[in-house]
């Protein structure tokens, strides 16, 4: 039962701030370039369930973060193994920073 729970939280896996509304015209620095103008959501790699599942299979250096918009009382919930959970307002905001040496994996639902 626990397989098809990870299985059907995975499908609904959406990485590194897949869940982030997005923001046209934006831009991280002053100069407006057609690179810039596009949001991080659309900027940042994804991978597949099957690439994430592989990565825990192996044991891979990587760091799982639950940004569900209301993340405390999913995650009390429902999460991935291993994962935990940091609001994605508090990732935009910048209050909270990943460690440098690990992969970082987002996911929201």
């Amino acid at each position: 039962m626990s397989r098809i729970w990870l299985i059907a939280v995975l499908l609904t896996l959406v990485v590194l701030f897949g869940c982030a509304p997005e923001t046209p015209g934006y831009s991280s620095d002053n100069n407006s370039t057609a690179s810039s103008a596009i949001p991080p959501s659309a900027r940042v790699p994804r991978i597949t369930v099957d690439e994430l599942l592989q990565k825990i299979n192996t044991q891979a250096d990587i760091l799982i973060v639950d940004s569900r918009i209301d993340v405390e009382e999913q995650f009390a919930t429902d999460h991935i193994k291993g994962a935990i959970p940091v609001p994605l307002d508090e990732i935009l905001k910048g209050q909270w920073l990943p460690p440098e040496d690990k992969e970082i994996i987002f996911y929201c639902t």
